[in-house]
């Protein structure tokens, strides 16, 4: 018999909330103000806003005073005044009534083992308890005793925190906690109802940790203190209920009696119920009858109505009046309460113990019993019973009573086992349902060896090894069948699976020997279906191509219907994996598009999910590919990843294999399509998949080309250096190494590149991109200024390589060559000269360009823009087109012509394909043209360019400034305040940083924040002396400020400030202006 107690005598929880205001605390304090006497330092500026604080709070200025307290905790963390600071923050919240706010610097103070000597730590714990209770945070009240108990020295607050612990500890339920406090407030000699209330608590705890015996240990020491009553009762009661739990039934009895006198109303209600249960257990069924039935008097429809009800009927069955336990029991079946489902159950006793008994009638209780309760703690008791009554029938229902008993079976803890695999045994048999259990089958043939169903039995025995996958085992046991039962009506079946277990295990050649015979015996029936696709699937797998296509095609012609408007499958065992396998024939044939067609029935037409989706998928991605049908692939491989989730697991379960191959093939598709970071991520995942896949290798090396292409040279070195490591043996090894070292000479690591460069005129040396590796090893040279190597290299491409796409290229890079060396004026000369003598268009180009290049390096500006306008004018289409536009403008931009140079640099922002550091140094030209003919907006869009493309820039900081310096002028000064504070918000300071200081001051006035715009100007003026200029500004600023705020005289002073501290400053003309201005009115 179960027992539970939902006691409804349970102690309220009484948290002491302690009324201790936060006044009587401050009055005792050393310094009751944060700085009553504290005098600022000059020596130190960090004190600035610790002192503005100290004196907002002495002003009742509590908003100002928090604000200026964070500023400085926030800035100065941990400055020897910050307790004090912390503190005077808590001041200020609590006197702004934000008990909550008040919590966060108390708590910060009170995790500090050493505070200000002005500071009282236990005044501390008790200022931060009365906040945690006044905001309901009771548990954080509770941690706060616990971890300064042993700080609290008066009596009063020990006890009285030990109390506190223990309720809000029993109110939370927190047992164990509830047992450790109190413990400890018993030990500290409470008095006599906190004593009896705490033994209750400590056996109350006792009782929801599972422990009885220790709670009544705790309960039993209530009555002799002589406290009020009720915890007596109480425990008495409590006492009962965990007597039952140790099944000491007569104990439980005479607590439940010793305390029903002392209970009134519900209490006493409740204890007459227990008090009943406990007598039926010591089958005192007259008495436990009489104590039910008063409870029910009383309690009709209370909680325990239906349950007394119950053991009240039990009580008159196990007295033998079976009519009257029927009627009670009727009527509890028929509701839908907690003992329903055991009502079920006794009442189909009543007929089961009815002489004679009634089956029919008991299995139809158990049987809606079951149906209505099947999530019950006694449904394999009802399932148990259901099952008998159901074989004991009149007319036996087998099917549902093996149904029953196989739910049985998997109950190991079920107490009849075996009883149910006898009566499992049974059903099987009846049923001839032999998959169901090999074991009860097998059980069978173990003691009925002679039965006249043998060969049966020993057919079914078999049928059960297949199915369970026992594959070896069915064999031997078909072929015993075989043997000894030949003339048998299963004969051919037997084979058939003898065949089946040949396809199984991979045996392709006994399969097709073993199937030839079925196949000559022209069977009929369902269960030869397969026998085509397990031909067609043997030739298969032996690679037998055009074989397989026939017996595969007959077993599709049933299966698939085509017609001119659709395809219809019928999705029957091996359908896909034949249209797969067809489809793989077709290929290996050279027959692409008639494989693409059996692909696509499989991912359009089938009307089911498929295990062969993820295959289908991945072949029509990679046949598509191959025919270069690239729009066919992509959407094939998307599909395939768009499905390929961990939700989707009919899918993702299948997908394994593929993955590679799907990530290599859109890898390649990626690539073609110009998505290079995309076509990284794609080959890397085949790596990541399978790293020893076949295409692993060359996913590898591309992956490494895709991240170059990107623009991830890094990244890409990395890779190609991985690939080295990875694959020693890479089929193409000299590629790799050509691509390593293109991607450390675009990163400038022009040693480290010639090595690569130089490894494959060594070791690759017929390999067809040697010209390319000498070309990119003469660069490596003239990056390390070693022109005359990079002329050597050069001239080894012309005279082994005279035929390459390359050759012009050289030529011209080595008149560039002679552009770097002597003096400007004599290559000038020279290029001159070599213009005249050279026709080709090409080589023009670069040696005009050359030469307005050199006219621009000495400095002859007028003439290096003239020949720039006109390179432009004839090679509109040149490879220079960007740099020409940017050195035309930075030619006119020093000859003062700033709208024709931001002319310039507009359209050579807009050509693709530049190099970035020409791109970076025309974006932040743009943007400074922009600015400086008042284009405001174009020119916060250009620095925004600018900062996204880069972001590790030796000019980041001026583009930060111009950005929300155009933000500012365009008439936001919201916005242009987030920009200021990022660069405020770095550690450096230079000239953006005052700067932005400054600038900062001036949107807060625009947005007619003057007190926020004072602070800032006051910080310019005081925190940066190396800059004169600004400080001078800044006051001026302040001085305007006031001014707008009709404080004249306060104006007057800043002005005069101005003058007297900064005369030789710009600002000191501004301010001497302004102070005339104000006397003007003095003169009328």
């Amino acid at each position: 018999m179960r027992y539970s107690l939902p006691f409804r005598l349970l102690v309220t929880s009484f948290i002491l909330t302690f009324s201790l205001s936060l006044a009587c605390y401050a009055q005792n304090e050393k310094e009751s103000d944060p700085a009553a006497a504290e005098a600022q330092s000059k020596t130190d500026p960090t004190l600035e806003q610790y002192f503005v604080a100290n004196g907002a709070y002495n002003r009742k200025l509590y908003p100002v005073a928090i604000q200026q307290y964070q500023a400085f905790l926030k800035a100065h963390p941990e400055h020897p005044k910050g307790d004090l600071a912390r503190r005077g923050l808590a001041l200020s919240h609590y006197a702004s009534k934000q008990y909550k706010e008040a919590s966060a610097p108390l708590a910060t103070l009170l995790a500090k083992e050493n505070l200000d000597p002005a500071i009282s730590r236990e005044r501390l714990v008790m200022m931060q308890g009365q906040c945690l209770l006044i905001t309901n945070q009771k548990e954080q009240s509770k941690a706060l005793y616990i971890s300064e108990i042993n700080n609290l020295k008066t009596p009063a607050y020990l006890n009285a925190a030990l109390a506190s612990i223990s309720d809000v500890s029993f109110s939370a339920g927190a047992w164990d906690q509830v047992v450790e406090w109190t413990t400890k407030l018993l030990a500290a000699n409470p008095e006599k109802a906190r004593a009896a209330r705490g033994h209750y608590q400590q056996g109350y705890a006792h009782y929801q940790l599972k422990a009885p015996a220790q709670a009544i240990e705790s309960l039993s020491k209530i009555q002799s203190l002589e406290a009020d009553p009720v915890w007596t009762t109480r425990g008495l009661y409590l006492s009962g209920d965990c007597y039952n739990q140790l099944k000491k039934s007569e104990e439980a009895m005479q607590a439940f009696e010793k305390a029903l006198p002392g209970l009134t109303g519900k209490d006493a209600i409740e204890c007459r119920y227990r008090l009943g249960l406990t007598r039926f257990v010591l089958k005192q069924f007259e008495k436990s009858a009489e104590d039910l039935s008063a409870y029910l008097a009383a309690e009709s429809t209370g909680q325990h109505a239906e349950e007394a009800q119950l053991y009240l009927a039990r009580t008159h069955l196990e007295q033998g009046d079976l009519e009257t336990a029927g009627e009670q029991l009727a009527s509890l079946v028929a509701g839908e309460g907690k003992v329903a489902a055991r009502s079920s159950l006794w009442y189909a006793r009543v007929y089961t113990r009815a002489q004679p008994a009634d089956y029919d009638r008991a299995s139809d209780i158990l049987g809606a019993a079951i149906e209505a309760h099947s999530e019950s703690p006694i449904i394999d008791d009802l399932r148990f019973d259901y099952a008998n009554s159901l074989m004991a029938r009149t007319e036996p229902d087998w099917e549902e009573a093996l149904a029953s008993l196989t739910l049985l079976n998997a109950e190991e803890d079920f107490g009849q086992q075996g009883e149910v695999l006898n009566q499992i045994s049974v059903c099987q048999q009846k049923l001839g349902k032999n998959e169901e259990s090999l074991a009860s089958n097998n059980k069978f043939l173990a003691e009925h060896s002679e039965h006249r169903l043998v060969a049966e039995a020993r057919f079914m025995k078999s049928e059960n090894l297949f199915f369970l996958g026992r594959r070896d085992e069915a064999f031997k046991s078909y072929a015993a069948f075989l043997q000894a039962h030949a003339e048998h009506p299963n004969q051919l079946a037997a084979s058939f699976r003898q065949a089946q277990i040949h396809h199984a295990e991979g045996r392709w050649a006994e399969c097709i020997k073993t199937s030839a015979a079925i196949v000559a015996a022209d069977p009929k029936g369902s269960l030869y279906d397969q026998l085509p696709f397990m031909i067609g699937d043997s030739l298969f797998r032996q690679e037998k191509w055009e074989q397989a296509v026939e017996p595969l095609s007959k077993f599709l012609s049933e299966k698939v219907t085509t017609s001119d408007e659709n395809t219809t499958v019928r999705a029957e065992p091996n359908v896909d994996t034949a249209l797969i396998q067809l489809a793989v024939c077709h290929d290996r044939g050279g027959r692409k598009e008639a494989a693409l067609a059996q692909l696509d029935i499989v991912i359009n037409n089938y009307p089911t999910t498929t295990s062969q989706l993820p295959l289908a998928l991945a072949e029509q991605g990679r046949l598509a590919y191959e025919i270069e049908d690239l729009t066919l692939a992509r959407k094939a491989l998307e599909k395939f990843r768009e499905l390929d989730t961990s939700e989707n697991k009919p899918f993702s379960e299948s997908a394994g294999k593929q993955r590679p191959r799907v990530n290599y093939y859109l890898g390649w598709v990626e690539a073609l399509d110009g998505k290079h970071t995309a076509a990284a991520a794609s080959f890397k995942a085949v790596v990541d998949v399978q790293a020893d896949h076949p295409l692993a290798p060359d996913a590898a090396l591309q992956h490494g080309i895709a991240l170059f292409n990107a623009g991830g040279l890094k990244e890409a070195s990395a890779q190609f250096q991985a690939v080295l490591t990875g694959y020693a043996k890479h089929p193409k090894l000299a590629r790799v190494v050509y691509h390593l070292g293109l991607s450390l000479a675009r990163q400038k690591l022009y040693t480290e590149a010639s090595k690569q460069f130089q490894r494959i005129t060594e070791e690759f040396a017929e390999s067809d991109f040697v010209d390319h590796a000498l070309y990119e090893w003469a660069w490596c040279e003239r990056g390390n200024e070693r022109q005359e190597e990079a002329v050597k290299l050069y001239e080894v491409l012309l005279k082994d390589y005279s035929d390459s796409s390359l050759a012009p290229k050289v030529q011209g890079e080595l008149a560039e060559l002679n552009l770097d060396k002597g003096a400007q004026d004599k290559i000038i000369a020279d290029l001159s000269a070599t213009l005249e003598t050279v026709k080709e268009e090409s080589l023009r180009e670069e040696l005009r360009y050359q030469l307005a290049s050199a006219h621009f390096k000495k400095g002859d500006y007028a003439s290096a823009a003239t020949q720039f306008v006109t390179l432009l004018e004839d090679y509109p289409e040149s490879r220079f087109l960007a740099s020409m536009h940017f050195q035309a403008g930075e030619s006119q931009l020093q000859l003062k012509q700033v709208e024709k140079a931001q002319g310039h640099f507009t359209k050579a922002v807009g050509i693709e394909g530049s190099p970035q550091s020409l791109v970076e140094s025309i974006t932040m030209r743009l943007a400074e043209t922009q600015a400086l003919t008042g284009q405001h907006s174009d020119a916060a869009t250009s620095y925004q360019t600018f900062l996204e493309k880069f972001p590790d820039s030796r000019w980041t900081r001026n583009a930060q400034f111009g950005f929300a310096f155009a933000t500012e002028n365009s008439g936001d000064p919201e916005t242009a305040l987030a920009e200021y504070s990022k660069i405020l918000d770095e550690p450096k300071t230079d000239l953006w940083t005052v700067r932005s200081r400054f600038q900062t001051g001036s949107c807060q006035a625009a947005l007619e924040k003057n007190n926020q715009a004072v602070i800032e100007f006051v910080k310019v003026e005081i925190s940066y002396p190396q800059y004169p200029q600004w400080q001078a500004q800044a006051v001026l600023q302040i001085g305007k400020i006031l001014l707008g705020q009709d404080k004249p005289e306060q104006a007057k002073e800043r002005f005069l400030e101005v003058l007297s501290r900064f005369a030789e400053e710009e600002a000191a003309t501004a301010a001497k202006e302004l102070l005339e201005s104000m006397r003007a009115p003095e003169g009328n």
